[in-house]
């Protein structure tokens, strides 16, 4: 199984590789909006993940049912101490990204680990984001309460449908073959291979990408996994809101 786990990742890591660097360029030249082309290309290799991985427990023999899909997949409660590691990974995976973004930067310089083009801040180390933010991938936030709540949930699923295969279905088998080390293989597979595409942050990424499989399996609850995944990523979502609920360029008083 350890070899369809590393497929999992590598097929993944590579669709989104090759849909930010060849798929988005052709997609906005044939005139689809920024926006679109990149989180399309981004997101929907890891959508592919949900029906998959209940695919692939159904081969197993699993019953799809709610308590057995939840059973298989780990979606248990997570015990009370379990909250404080969920915390202490939340804060760990901000700070030390926060660190190490002079890492990245350095990386970003070098042409062959640089960032696409076209990408623009925060993804892009290289890139300064204003704030508060005045669009999005060439879209105005201010006042754009639809974009908030189209992307958001889409986010949020993205990431869900990524700890329903890394974490609930993936994770205890490795865990049966590699015993206790099993989220370092499980850490290091999601950092580098399906996050290949933000190679300038392979270094960087790491810690983060080992502290969500690393609660996963001390708690032994893809929730916490969720949690420690989404709560970093969901600092894009205050600063779109802070965008939205700022005045257009045009309104802002100006200052004599």
């Amino acid at each position: 199984m350890i070899g369809l786990s590393v497929a999992i990742f590598a097929v993944t890591g590579l669709l989104i590789y090759l849909g930010i660097y060849y798929g988005v360029p052709w997609l906005t030249k044939v005139g689809v909006p920024l926006l679109v082309a990149f989180f399309g290309c981004l997101w929907l290799p890891v959508f592919i993940l949900l029906p998959l991985a209940l695919y692939l427990f159904h081969l197993e023999g699993g019953p799809l049912t709610a308590a057995g899909i939840a059973a298989r997949f780990r979606f248990a409660p997570i015990p009370a101490q379990g909250w404080l590691w969920v915390l202490a990974a939340v804060v760990a995976t901000v700070v030390f990204d926060q660190l190490l973004e002079p890492v990245g930067k350095y990386f970003a310089r070098i042409k062959a680990l640089a960032p696409p083009d076209y990408l623009p801040a925060p993804f892009n180390p290289l890139e300064k984001m204003a704030l508060p933010p005045r669009e999005f991938f060439g879209v105005a936030l201010p006042g754009n309460w639809k974009l908030l709540l189209i992307f958001v949930p889409l986010h949020l699923l993205a990431m869900f449908c990524e700890e329903l295969m890394w974490r609930g279905y993936l994770l205890p088998q490795q865990e049966a073959a590699l015993g206790p080390w099993a989220w370092v293989f499980n850490g290091l597979l999601w950092a580098w291979l399906v996050h290949a595409v933000l190679k300038w942050h392979w270094v960087g990424m790491v810690p983060g990408m080992l502290l969500t499989p690393l609660i996963a399996q001390l708690t032994q609850s893809t929730w916490a996994a969720l949690i420690v995944h989404a709560a970093p990523n969901a600092l894009l979502w205050v600063l779109l809101l802070w965008g939205v609920l700022s005045k257009p360029a045009a309104d802002r008083p100006s200052v004599s």
